[in-house]
C-alpha cells in the first residue's frame, strides 16, 4: 500500500505535464500556422517536460524553462500570442513544485532563477519588440507611441516577478507544513517511546528494590534460623534445656521476617515508601538477634551521633545487617564481628569486620549482597568498600561512609540529598 501510494504521488507531475500539453495544443489547434506547427507546439511541449521533471530533476526542469525563454528571445516564431500567453502559468506550476520538493541547495538555486524568469516573461508581455508581431505588446496592445510606457512595464515586472516568487513560496509553505506535521508525529512517537522506556525503567527499579529488600530480610533471618537450628541440633543431647531458647529465637526471627515481608508485599499495592523502614534505633535489636544466633558481636561508637535522613538510616541498617549476616554464614561457628561507628567527622564512618574458622575466597563472596550495600551507600550520598584484610588473613572488613544530612544541606548539594532520600 505504501509503495503504491509513493508510485501514485510520483506520477502526479508527469500526468500534469502531459495534460498541460494536450489541453493547450487542443485549444490552439485552429490558430496554428500550418507552415510552422512544430514551432508553435514546441513551447507547450517544453513547459510540459519541465512540469514532468520538476519533482525528480528540479535542475533539469529549470534548465528546460531557461532554454525555452532563451529560444523565444532569439526566434519570434516560438513566442506566445495574445491567446496562448497564459501558458506561462506552467512556470508557476514548476516553481510551486520546486519550492515543495527540491532539496536545500536546489531551492537556493531555483528561487533566484524563478524571479529572473518572471522578469523575462514580463519583457515578452510588455516590450513591443519582443511580441510575436514585433509591433504591439501583448499587454493591452501597448505600442512605442504610448505615453510613459515604462511605468506600465515596471508594474508588469512587479506583477510577474511577484506571481513567480509567490508560486515558489506556496510550494515551500506546503513543504514546511508537511515537515512540521512529520516532526510532530516523530515527536509524539519519541514521547511514546520515552514513556514506555520510563515505565520499563520504573518497573526494573522496583524489581531491583523488591529483590534487594527480600534478600536483606530473608538472608538475615534465614541465616539466624539456620544457625539456631544447627545449635539446637548440636546441643539437643548435651543441653536439652538450650533447645527451647534456640526454638524461641527461631520463632522470633521467623515472625519478624514474616512481618517485614508482609509490609513489603503491602507496599507493592500503594507506594514504595510503604515497605519496612528500619532505623538506627533498631540496631540494638539486630545485634541481639545476631548474638542469639551464635555470632559474637561488639559495637563501638565514637563521637556524638549526627543527623541522618530516614533513607540514610535505612542504608546504614541494611549494610550492618548484610555484613553481619555474611559473617554468620561464612565465618564459621567461632565467628567474631566488630561494628564501629565514628561520628567525629562530616558524617558516619562505619567499619564492620569479622573473622572466624572458615575463610571464604573473594570470588565466592555474595555478589548481590555486596552490590546492594554499595548501591545503598551511594544512594545515601556516601561510599562503601569491602574485602579481606591483607595484614590479618581470614579477617573480612567492610568500610563505608555516609555524610550527615545537615552537612549535605550546608554544602548545598541537592543531588546528594536526593540520592540519600532515594536510598529508601
Amino acid at each position: 500500500m505504501k509503495s503504491l501510494r509513493l508510485m501514485l504521488r510520483g506520477a502526479i507531475e508527469p500526468a500534469v505535464g502531459v495534460c498541460f500539453v494536450l489541453l493547450w495544443v487542443m485549444s490552439e489547434v485552429g490558430r496554428f500556422d500550418p507552415r510552422n506547427v512544430a514551432a508553435a507546439v514546441l513551447p507547450f511541449v517544453m513547459i510540459g517536460i519541465a512540469i514532468a521533471l520538476s519533482r525528480f530533476a528540479p535542475l533539469l526542469a529549470l534548465a528546460a524553462l531557461g532554454v525555452l525563454l532563451l529560444a523565444q528571445l532569439v526566434v519570434p516564431l516560438l513566442r506566445f500570442s495574445e491567446m496562448s500567453f497564459p501558458a506561462y502559468l506552467g512556470f508557476g506550476i514548476v516553481a510551486a513544485v520546486l519550492g515543495a520538493s527540491a532539496n536545500h541547495r536546489e531551492r537556493q538555486v531555483s528561487l533566484p532563477l524563478v524571479g529572473a524568469y518572471g522578469i523575462v516573461i514580463a519583457l515578452f508581455f510588455t516590450i513591443p519588440a519582443l511580441s510575436p508581431t514585433l509591433e504591439r505588446s501583448v499587454a493591452v496592445s501597448w505600442g512605442a507611441s504610448d505615453s510613459e510606457p515604462w511605468k506600465n512595464i515596471a508594474l508588469m515586472f512587479l506583477v510577474f516577478v511577484g506571481v513567480s516568487v509567490a508560486c515558489w513560496y506556496i510550494g515551500f509553505g506546503r513543504r514546511a507544513r508537511l515537515e512540521r506535521n512529520r516532526s510532530e508525529a516523530e515527536r509524539l512517537a519519541i514521547a511514546a517511546d520515552l514513556s514506555a522506556a520510563e515505565s520499563e525503567l520504573r518497573f526494573a527499579s522496583e524489581h531491583d528494590r523488591i529483590a534487594q529488600d527480600v534478600h536483606d530480610i530473608m538472608a538475615h533471618s534465614l541465616s539466624v534460623i539456620v544457625a539456631q537450628a544447627d545449635g539446637a541440633r548440636y546441643l539437643g543431647d548435651q543441653r536439652p534445656e538450650g533447645t527451647n531458647e534456640s526454638l524461641a529465637a527461631i520463632a522470633r526471627s521467623a515472625r519478624e521476617s514474616l512481618v517485614e515481608v508482609r509490609m513489603l508485599i503491602d507496599s507493592l499495592g500503594t507506594e514504595s515508601e510503604g515497605h519496612s523502614h528500619p532505623t538506627l534505633d533498631g540496631l540494638g535489636a539486630l545485634l541481639e538477634r545476631m548474638r542469639s544466633a551464635g555470632l559474637t558481636v561488639s559495637h563501638t561508637v565514637f563521637g556524638d551521633a549526627g543527623v541522618l535522613t530516614a533513607g540514610q538510616q535505612l542504608a546504614v541498617y541494611r549494610i550492618v545487617q548484610e555484613s553481619l549476616t555474611n559473617a554468620l554464614k561464612h565465618a564459621g561457628a567461632s565467628a567474631v564481628a566488630t561494628v564501629v561507628f565514628d561520628w567525629r567527622g562530616p558524617g558516619l564512618a562505619l567499619t564492620i569486620s569479622s573473622r572466624g574458622e572458615k575463610t571464604q575466597p573473594a570470588e565466592q563472596s555474595p555478589q548481590r549482597g555486596l552490590r546492594g550495600m554499595r548501591e545503598r551507600a551511594r544512594l545515601a550520598g556516601g561510599w562503601l568498600a569491602a574485602g579481606f584484610d591483607d595484614d590479618e588473613p581470614g579477617r573480612y572488613v567492610v568500610t563505608g561512609f555516609v555524610p550527615r544530612a545537615d552537612a549535605i544541606i550546608g554544602n548545598a548539594s541537592p543531588a546528594t540529598t536526593e540520592a540519600g532520600e532515594g536510598a529508601s
